[in-house]
């Protein structure tokens, strides 16, 4: 599988599409991402949003146990473990992705942010061009480093020296990266109107929501 986009007058370089799953999940009866909504395993409807556009599309998990229940509905070869680590945080699941990762480009979703926007991952790859790093911004400032895109090589690098430093944070990969392009959340409201695309799944009342929201759409 190995796709180039063509957007706003140009051809994309392959990207690598990384969900991380290696997050507990304490208010869930199992992995919350193995959790079935509108038929199937959370995660596996963010595969769906973005496999189309991906060249390689692979899950990280945080233990060989993880990797075998991922392994009854995904592929085991497009499965792997989080490097270890002496901490468990989405920076160790970024840190793998970008040591797996065969791409330039990586773009990182989570697995449970099932209703991604097919358009907002072909602006954030049109964006990426000549920087290291696209980041969705909301107008406080806060950002959305789950849904971002980095350069592999040096993020790899940069995620490396965080943890080395004991700042396990994501804000320290987008800090310390070099050129990041923010990418305004209401920017995207043109198309995905209430947002969508970051809309996740932190509790059973959200889970219910969204599976609403996913048998709607299934529908139409």
């Amino acid at each position: 599988m190995q796709n180039s986009l063509w957007i706003s007058g140009y051809s994309m370089q392959p990207v690598s599409v990384a969900i991380l799953a290696g997050g507990e999940s304490n208010r869930f009866r199992q992995a919350k991402a193995l959790t079935l909504v509108a038929g199937k395993p959370l995660f596996l409807h963010v595969v769906d949003a973005s496999e189309a556009y991906a060249s390689e599309i692979f899950i990280v998990v945080h233990s060989d146990q993880d990797r075998d229940a991922f392994s009854k509905h995904f592929p085991e070869e497009q499965i792997i473990t989080d490097v270890v680590s002496e901490f468990r945080c989405p920076l160790v699941g970024a840190l793998s992705a970008f040591r797996h990762a065969k791409y330039p480009f990586t773009q990182l979703f989570p697995c449970d942010s099932p209703l991604i926007h097919p358009m907002y991952i072909e602006i954030m790859w049109g964006m990426i061009e000549n920087h290291h790093a696209a980041v969705p911004r909301w107008p406080n400032g806060w950002v959305e480093p789950l849904h971002s895109i980095f350069d592999t090589s040096l993020a790899q690098e940069i995620a490396t020296s965080c943890l080395e430093k004991q700042e396990p944070r994501m804000q320290c990969l987008i800090e310390n990266i070099g050129r990041v392009i923010f990418l305004s959340t209401s920017a995207l409201e043109r198309f995905d109107s209430k947002l969508r695309t970051f809309t996740n799944v932190n509790t059973p009342g959200d889970l219910r929501r969204i599976e609403q929201l996913l048998r709607r759409k299934l529908v139409r």
